[in-house]
């Protein structure tokens, strides 16, 4: 029996047995049960299973934290029980909700619950185009790099910069389309009405007008006229608003007419609803962000690096509590319209490198049968940006080691703040998006990016090797 059938074997009577589970999904790194009885798990017991990294409740979930190895737990698991399989849930959404976990949303406090469906809805109407926009940055950073303001290898307004330069704008300039597409579809209503709510405000007729008249009339009734192009927070409002929009009129419009009169009657209510309530409050809403993010990027020494020394140092533990998603979508809105943030993202790399580091440093700090292990989480991390089994199971595993973690993260967040870096808006943080993510404004900030990333790193594995002790209790 190999160590993935082992730790299904062992797992599994811990959460209450086969006939507690009700359905039990796989992220990148977690089993997540469905259980009948949400206090059967023997979490301290779970918790010294070799190789589990650790446990967590998250809406009607219970979260069994492996590693990257997870899917081959999971499959044994599956396998041996005979419980049904289903697709991995999408990583990108982190600690997103999974379909099974979707049926205790109506539970709880009314503040965390708006919050957490709020987060939830816009983060997987985000993930889904992540893809491009990794996509997309990575030939914006090569056009950047081979340019006449980098390495001048290519001159400034040839066919290729200029190439790179419309692959950028193809996904930033329509992303109220594409996020209507992908909102649309996590609502459940049909795309082509996320694509038209995308698409509308955005119109080459409307954008004429900017600059050119204050206010537009919509039905009678003025609308401020703005520029929504980048901007994700109107169609997001939009598409949530018209799936009630299109429920309630299926429900009163005669079933031999609804297939004339309902596209009609939806087409104008939900223009009149783009233009005068959804863009305006989500421009405002975006506006006043990005207003937030722009100050800390911009602020006086005084106030930037201490804050961004803060944020650095309890990284990883807003990972833990679910409040980095909150934070990453803020920083996200902020970014979208220039395709860069000076502010949460420095820190965010500063704070994932620094579980890298102490992944490393556990390499030569760990006794030698666990040295193994050590390995895993550091390789998950640097080469594929999956920084949990670090954080489990290096940062979080004593008193010491969580100081060396908020140490090393407050020096990286000081440099940061001191040289003010600015990343570019993408996703998985490991050694190949690293340059891509500094690629912005010059070389200087490439080269302090690196340093300060990898820097972070190399400090908290010193101070992993040297000061962590992983036997106290």
């Amino acid at each position: 029996m190999d160590k993935n059938e082992r730790m299904a074997e062992e797992i599994l009577p811990l959460v209450g047995g086969k006939d507690n589970v009700i359905s039990v999904f796989h992220c990148a790194t977690r089993l997540r049960f469905e259980l009948k009885d949400k206090s059967a798990p023997n979490e301290e017991a779970l918790k010294k299973v070799d190789g589990v990294l650790g446990t967590k409740h998250a809406g009607n979930s219970f979260q069994v934290i492996v590693g990257p190895n997870v899917g081959q737990v999971y499959d044994a698991l599956c396998e041996k029980n005979g419980l049904d399989k289903f697709d991995e849930v999408n990583a990108a959404t982190a600690d997103g909700v999974t379909a099974a976990e979707k049926a205790d949303s109506s539970s709880g406090p009314m503040p965390k619950r708006v919050l957490n469906n709020v987060i939830t809805y816009i983060m997987n109407s985000i993930a889904p185009i992540i893809p491009v926009l990794i996509g997309v940055s990575m030939w914006k950073t090569i056009g950047t790099l081979l340019g006449p303001s980098m390495f001048n290898v290519v001159a400034e307004g040839s066919d290729f910069i200029t190439m790179c330069d419309f692959l950028f704008e193809a996904l930033f300039y329509f992303l109220p389309v594409f996020i209507g597409y992908t909102a649309a579809r996590y609502m459940k209503i049909e795309p082509v009405w996320g694509l038209f709510l995308g698409t509308l405000i955005i119109t080459p007729t409307f954008v004429s007008l900017v600059g050119q008249v204050d206010t537009f009339f919509v039905f009678g009734v003025a609308v401020p006229v703005a520029n929504y192009s980048q901007q994700f927070l109107p169609v997001l409002l939009g598409v949530w608003l018209c799936k009630y929009v299109l429920k309630g009129l299926n429900k009163v419009v005669p079933t031999m007419i609804s297939g004339l009169l309902v596209p009609v009657i939806t087409v104008g209510i939900m223009t009149f609803v783009m233009f005068a309530i959804c863009a305006p409050i989500g421009g405002l809403i975006g506006n006043g962000i990005s207003y937030v993010f722009m100050y800390f990027a911009n602020a006086p020494l005084v106030v930037r690096v201490p804050v961004m020394m803060f944020l650095a140092a309890i990284g990883p533990l807003s990972v833990l509590f679910g409040v980095h998603v909150a934070i990453y979508v803020a920083a996200l809105t902020a970014g979208a319209a220039v395709g860069y943030e000076a502010f949460y993202f420095p820190v965010f790399l500063v704070y994932c490198y620094v579980m890298y580091g102490m992944s490393l440093g556990a390499i030569f700090k760990f006794k030698k049968e666990d040295r193994g292990d050590a390995i895993g989480y550091f390789v998950s991390g640097f080469c594929a940006g999956i920084s949990e089994p670090s954080l489990y199971g290096v940062c979080l595993k004593s008193k010491s080691s969580i100081a060396v973690m908020c140490v090393s993260g407050a020096i990286g967040g000081f440099f940061a703040g001191i040289f003010q870096l600015k990343c570019a808006l993408l996703s998985a943080v490991n050694v190949f998006s690293l340059i891509p993510y500094y690629t912005v404004d010059s070389t200087t900030n490439i080269i302090l990016g690196v340093v300060v990333s990898l820097g972070s790193m190399l400090i908290a594995a010193a101070g992993t090797y040297l000061f962590a002790n992983f036997d106290e209790k």
